[in-house]
Parts: C-alpha cells; structure tokens; sequence
C-alpha cells in the first residue's frame, strides 16, 4: 500500500533536490525519495542515484544551539564564526569535502577584486588564503618577496589552486573548534525532513550515505548553506528562482514576465595535466554536446575572442591553458610537480539544463549526468579535436584528467558548480539599483543601514536564456534583511540562496562575498542565541543591530567601502565603526577614507552634534579651517594629550573612544570606553 501511494505521488508532490525529500506519512512509517549526488553516473540510468528509504520510528537525537545546512563556503564561515563565539554548532555536507564552490565543486580559482588582499574581504578569509600560499611556499624555487604569489600563476585571479589544498586550509581552520567539541561535523548527510511549530523550525533530521542510517539534530538556530538552496522548500520557507519581474523587483532591465526556469549555467570542473595518456573511450552523448566545444570565447553579439591552447594570443588577456592553471610547474622545485595543472572551468562545459532546480530529484539526477557528459565530453574534444597552435592535425593527445584531483571517481568536481540556486524571500532584497545605481558618479552602491559585510564584482550571469546588457555593479553592502527569513523566524540564509534576485546574485555569488554572508550568518545567530532574542528582532532593534555590527568589525569584517583602510589597519575598527554609525560617513564620488588627512571643522560639528547638540554648539570652528587637538581638549578621552591638527584616522580612534558605549546604550550624553572586546 504504502509502495502505491509513493508511485502515484512521485511526481504531484514537491520533491526538493540533491538528497532533500518531502516524507510520506503510512502506517507510522515515512518513505523517502533521496537523491545522493554522488552516486549520479556520467552513464547509465541516472535515477538509480534516486533511492527509496524509510525513517524509522525512533531516531538517535543530539543536540545543537546551531545547525548548519551545508558545508561549502558560507556554511564553514558561518559555523567557525558561530563555534568561536562560544556555542555548540553542528554542520552537514553531503559530499567528502568542505569547502563548495572552492573545493567539492573545483574552482579553486578564486573570483575576486582588486582589493581583496587589503581592504575589500574579511581577516578570517585572508587568513585562508594566507594558508593556502603557506602550503605552496616551501616548494618555490625562490622566494617572494611578499605573500602575493600564485601557485598557478593563472590570470584570471590572484589565487589559483589545487582544490585538496584549499579544502586542507580550510580544515585546519575548523579543526580547533571540532577539537574543543564546539564544532560538531557530518559529512556524506543531507536534511530529508523538518520538524517545527508555527513558524519556528525545532529539529531536522538526516539521513547518512555513508552509514544509511537517520538521525535527528535539534537547534535554535538554522543556517541553510546548501548549494541549490535545497533546505528552503524542506522548511517551508518562502523562495523564487530564475528571473524575476519588473513588477516584483522594480529592477530597470527586469523583464516584464518572471521566467522561473530562467537559470545561470552550472558546470563540472576538471583539472588536466600533461604528459599523461588521453581517456580511451569516448563519454556517452559525445556526438550530441560536439556542438558546445571551443576554445572561443563570445563576450558579446559584436566580438568574439579566440583563445590559443598554450600560447598568448593577440587581443585575449592570456592562453586558455592558463586561464585557470591551478599549478604553474616551472616556478617549483624540479619534482614538486611533473606537469601543470589547469582546472576547467570554460563556457564549453558550462550547461543550460534548468532540472538541476527542479522538484522532481529525478530530473535532478539527470540534469547532473548531463552536466558530467558535457565536460567528460570537453576533455575528450581537448584530446582529439582542438586546434593546435602549431597548425598540425587536432587534439592534444598527451593532455588527460587528473582522475584525483577532485576527490571523486570520474575526476569531475563531486558537486556541480552551481551559480544560481533557489533565493530566500527575505526581509530585505538586494535588486540591481542596489548595486549599480543610476548616478554616473556614485562610486559605492546603496548604502545600507543593516550592513553586515561588503563585496565586489559584477552582475556576471553565465546566461542560459538572452539578458540585457547590465551596468557595472559598484562595491556594495550586504544587508543583514537579505539573510532572513520573511516566515521563518528562526533561519538564515548563508550561501548563494541570499535575498538576491537573478540579477544580483551574479555579483554576490563569489568566493570572499559568500565568505562574508557566512560570517554575517554566524554573528548573527550568536547575537541572538547570547542576547535571548529572535533573529528579527536583531534588525528591529537599533541598539541590537548595532552591537552586532560591531562585533563583526571586531572580527575584522568591513561593512563600509574604503580602500585605503587595510584589515590590518590600526585604525580599521574604529573607522569602521564611527562610519557604520553615521559620525563620519563616507564621502560622495570616493572610496577613499583618506586617514592622514586633517579632519574638517564640517566634520567635527556633525560628528559632535550627533553626540550632545549642546556640546558642539560651544565649539568656534570655521567649518573651512582644520581642526587642531587644542579645541577638542575639553572633551577629554586623550584629546588633551594630543597636540596639533587632527587626523582623520586620530579623530575617527578618539571619536569611537568618545561614543560607542554611549550610542549602544542609547544614551548620547555620557561617555564611554570603547565596546570592542579582545577577539574570541
């Protein structure tokens, strides 16, 4: 009977993907439809990847203050910022590696901005980077002179990879809090039912590939950080997908329709190496997916940039070869490495398949194989049919896959490199105004009140449908309303499942960005597990917000755009933080905070009359003038120590002295020491 039911529903009831299902009560018994990603073959039946499993009716139950949904980026930033600040967190995966889009799924090339290495991402990010350079140092043949070297030297970022390194650098990170138990990990698990009252999620419970056992994890707080937002319609939670109308987002370049099936391409990586023998058999739909392969590139109608193997041709930015080269041989120690490594990742194994978001986990199980036939079928063409730059017959026979590169059986990446998931409906979305606002001369986006992180790149969708031209993005803000919930109370959002539209989340799908939402989604579970208070209430509270703010500024997260305030500024705290509380905003028309610039009398006054009106009305500055010590001397908290004209990083030190327990307590008039505590 029970068997009955579940035929005839297979396909009427919401099915989530990638090892999520929707339980069918009978008879005291659930049977579940679950997709293990892993088990998708490249041939063959993909649905047998799809198995059919029953929870039984007592299931082992541990505890956890917080339950992370998803161990890729986000997720693992989220869970350390969480376990650092005290609490008992609890964290699943479903493939073999932490890590997401740097690792399980291979692009361990990192997609960043110009100040990513000083002042555009977050400490705890720059210290996995730090860590990742710390491998590769000892086998350099020289020595850098500073840390910014590229172990792929590849040129489309600072920081290319082996995904194995990345995923090493990540676990030592981790490894600290997994040790003291405030860090409890499970890997090869994936959430298959929710338990909740009203709006308030209580458990979820998981089923392991690995041990084909159940289990139950209670929590107070929930981050989905699955990578096809998954967890989302598990919860109940309010989602869309693909694009958006202009009547829902009020977006310029919004088409007049939404299209939900409107989806980024998703790919599966693969590193190739040279000297090695090519695959012998040719993957299956070879003939079908012969028409996507090339080294060309289409940025636009009008041009066409054509790419050589090894060799830098006229007009492109470099070779094909080292666009993602994950290991440049010739600058290690002879034996540290036999050949090259170059990870692919290119628009000919990028796949237009909208399955992969589907409800049916079988059409996802599909929509997966076809992904790993396009690229087994790129690295057979790269073997046998690509021009060569000598001119002389096709292929490059003597370049193969690296079969464990990727940690899996195939040598493909073991998830999908997914750009566009299903997106939280939040409290707040970032919409394509939000970033790339109409003034010509606005150099940062939207400001936003709620900042939790900032981020830069440009609305890139890898699109599978016709989209406009869209304007450059600026740096932007991430709002903590994007990471919540509209219906439930008690989850955030912490990957690319964001409140984004389809737009935007082309700009904050990124590897530091993602890191960031992490971080932000970590601090702000604390907030409220440490203050006793719902997450929205985070967001309704000034004073709560605030003090959330600036603990993340503690933890060397930026939430205003300056690029000459390094993270490792003296000053980056407390410029940080008397901007994030409007005493010294930033300036029009420039990223620059200018720090050894003197401050302006205009300045000071609005600085002082945020603080005590009465105060600032008995300063006698000319707002043209600078500003020295001696007129701040009355105000105490080192002014009186200080002799000559005030700097703008001196000013922004001794105004935070001067405010930030004031402010936090809601009371302006009285002084206070600085609410930064040592870090955790």
């Amino acid at each position: 009977m029970c068997r009955t039911i579940v035929k005839r529903l297979r396909y009427r009831v919401a099915l989530t993907t990638v090892a999520v299902a929707v339980a069918i009560g009978c008879a005291g018994a659930q049977t579940l439809r679950i997709l293990d990603p892993l088990a998708v073959a490249s041939e063959g039946d993909s649905a047998s990847a799809v198995m059919v499993v029953t929870i039984p009716g007592d299931l082992p139950t541990r505890k956890c203050e917080v339950v992370v949904i998803g161990a890729g980026l986000g997720g693992s930033a989220a869970a350390m910022t969480a376990a650092r600040a005290g609490h008992h967190v609890c964290m699943t995966e479903p493939t073999h590696w932490i890590g997401g889009q740097m690792t399980s799924q291979g692009v361990s090339a990192l997609d960043e901005n110009e100040w990513t290495e000083t002042s555009g991402s977050n400490a705890s990010y720059l210290v996995l980077r730090q860590k990742i350079r710390e491998h590769y140092r000892p086998l350099l043949k020289s020595q850098p002179g500073a840390d910014e070297f590229n172990p792929g030297n590849c040129w489309v970022s600072g920081l290319c990879f082996e995904p194995s390194v990345g995923l090493r650098a990540l676990e030592e990170m981790l490894h600290p809090y997994e040790q003291k138990k405030m860090l409890s990990l499970y890997m090869r698990t994936a959430p298959v039912k929710v338990e909740k009252q009203g709006n308030v999620l209580q458990s979820v419970v998981f089923y392991s590939f690995a041990d084909k056992t159940f289990f139950r994890l209670q929590g107070t707080v929930f981050i989905d950080a699955t990578e096809l937002g998954e967890f989302l319609p598990l919860a109940g939670a309010d989602y869309v997908t693909g694009a958006e109308s202009s009547a829902m987002t009020g977006e310029p370049d919004a088409p007049p329709v939404a299209n939900p099936k409107a989806l980024q391409s998703f790919t599966y990586p693969f590193i190739l190496r040279k000297a090695s023998a090519a695959m012998s058999e040719k993957p299956a739909q070879y003939e079908q997916n012969i028409k996507y392969f090339s080294l060309d590139s289409v940025e636009s109608p009008e041009l066409t940039l054509h790419y050589r193997f090894f060799e830098h041709a006229a007009e492109t930015p470099g070779s094909f070869w080292s666009y993602r080269r994950s290991v440049d041989a010739s600058q290690f120690k002879p034996g540290a490495f036999p050949s090259d490594l170059s990870m692919i990742n290119w628009s000919s194994n990028d796949v237009c398949d909208a399955g992969i978001l589907s409800d049916d986990q079988e059409e996802t199980a599909r929509a997966m194989q076809h992904g790993k036939q396009v690229s087994l079928g790129f690295a057979w063409w790269i073997a046998r049919e690509a021009r060569r730059d000598d001119g002389r017959g096709k292929g490059y026979a003597d370049i193969a896959m690296t079969k464990d590169a990727m940690g899996s059986q195939d040598g493909l990446s073991q998830f999908p490199y997914v750009r566009e998931s299903r997106r939280i409906l939040a409290l707040g979305t970032v919409r394509e105004q939000d970033v790339a606002p109409k003034d010509p001369s606005a150099v940062r986006a939207v400001q936003f009140e709620d900042s939790v992180g900032i981020g830069y790149y440009p609305m890139d969708l890898h699109a599978c449908d016709p989209e406009p031209a869209l304007p450059d993005s600026k740096p932007y803000q991430i709002p903590l309303t994007a990471l919540m919930s509209r219906n439930i109370a008690n989850l955030l959002a912490a990957s690319k499942n964001i409140g984004t539209t389809h737009f935007t989340n082309g700009a904050y799908r990124l590897h530091p960005t993602e890191w960031a939402i992490g971080v932000a989604a970590g601090e702000s579970a604390h907030e409220a597990l440490a203050a006793a208070v719902p997450l929205h209430e985070i967001v309704q509270n000034p004073i709560q917000l605030r003090r959330l703010q600036l603990d993340l500024i503690s933890l060397g997260q930026p939430l205003v755009w300056y690029d000459d305030v390094p993270v490792t500024s003296q000053e980056f705290r407390a410029v940080q933080a008397i901007s994030i509380l409007g005493l010294l905003p930033p300036k029009n028309g420039t990223l620059h905070f200018s720090p050894d610039q003197p401050v302006s009398a205009g300045e000071v006054n609005a600085a002082l009359e945020k603080l005590d009106p009465a105060d600032a009305s008995q300063l006698d500055l000319s707002d043209s003038a600078p500003v020295a010590w001696e007129k701040l001397a009355r105000f105490k908290h080192g002014a009186e120590q200080h002799h000559g004209l005030v700097r703008r990083s001196e000013f922004a030190v001794w105004l935070f002295n001067l405010s930030a327990n004031s402010l936090l307590n809601g009371d302006v008039r009285s002084a206070g020491t600085p609410f930064f505590k040592p870090p955790r």
